[in-house]
């Protein structure tokens, strides 16, 4: 019987950031305007366009040198690659538990020449990191992933040098995507605000079929999927309080629009001005029932530091 690590590596070899569960015809984020508004929020109201750029220019001394820096979870490689051609590193670690994840990412920065990006398989959770040896460490959608937050957290402040950051862009909502009941009421209303046309899904599955209904997880299905999934996602910045001093936390919202969205964010063009509407009332009714604490927010992006 395979662990769950093993079930876990497995599907993130497969997933990865170019699969087509991360399409622009599937993947809320994928939608160009969207994301544009995810990075505003992201950037906490600076006039910076990018959360990589947000943490780069408002918190990293880039003066420094050598600036040393480890991406945990970097799955293919995406984050280093940015990074590399923001010149934001001297040295990049980078670490996986999925195989096939890693030989993409290799190949990708074989491509572009980013030598000074090494990456290796490993499972942070059981390898202890290299003391005192990072300016910077970054978790894109990984930190969601570790289920063993505590130790993690300690092995991330022992590896970072005095004063280094901690920058991460994570799902911070319910373990699981196990959502109270009326954050579901409310993702389900919104949805069925949408006409008819707007929900003709691009799913393999169901392709130019009407959705009725929203796809939302059932834990028990997500576990089975990956275990690893949101395992300890509500968590994560109750953990990180307890072993660095918090700079910024900027809520990026996503409670109705990651799962809304799922499987019909194709519909959703700049050329067809009816669909960016509709997107803007989902952006509306997110927007109000987030500042009003209706739930709290499902993503942010946060940046932590060694005291």
């Amino acid at each position: 019987m395979r662990s769950d690590s093993e079930i876990t590596a497995d599907h993130w070899s497969k997933n990865v950031a170019s699969s087509d569960a991360f399409s622009p015809q599937v993947y809320w984020l994928a939608v160009p305007a969207v994301q544009q508004r995810f990075q505003r929020l992201a950037c906490g109201g600076t006039d910076h366009r990018w959360w990589v750029q947000y943490c780069l220019g408002e918190f990293l001394d880039r003066s420094i040198s050598p600036i040393r820096m480890l991406s945990i979870g970097c799955g293919s490689g995406t984050l280093e690659r940015d990074l590399f051609r923001l010149n934001a590193f001297s040295e990049c670690d980078a670490i996986d538990i999925a195989p096939g994840a890693i030989d993409i990412a290799r190949k990708e920065a074989n491509l572009i020449g980013a030598s000074n990006i090494k990456y290796h398989v490993q499972d942070v959770q059981k390898t202890p990191l290299e003391k005192n040896t990072y300016d910077a460490v970054w978790f894109n959608g990984s930190l969601h992933h570790i289920k063993e937050l505590e130790s993690v957290c300690g092995s991330v402040r022992n590896a970072l040098k005095p004063g280094g950051w901690v920058f991460y862009n994570e799902y911070v909502g319910a373990n699981h995507f196990a959502f109270p009941g009326r954050q579901r009421e409310v993702v389900e209303s919104a949805f069925r605000l949408l006409p008819p046309e707007y929900r003709r899904s691009f799913q393999l599955e169901h392709f130019g079929k009407v959705q009725f209904n929203v796809q939302l997880p059932e834990p028990a299905e997500v576990i089975k999927v990956d275990p690893s999934e949101a395992i300890r996602s509500q968590d994560i910045r109750r953990v990180l309080s307890d072993y660095f001093v918090e700079h910024a936390f900027n809520p990026c919202g996503g409670n109705i629009l990651q799962f809304a969205l799922h499987g019909i964010a194709g519909n959703f063009v700049e050329t067809d001005p009816r669909s960016m509407a509709l997107l803007q009332m989902l952006f509306d009714i997110e927007d109000t029932l987030l500042n009003n604490r209706f739930f709290e927010t499902d993503f942010a992006v946060g940046v932590a530091r060694v005291p």
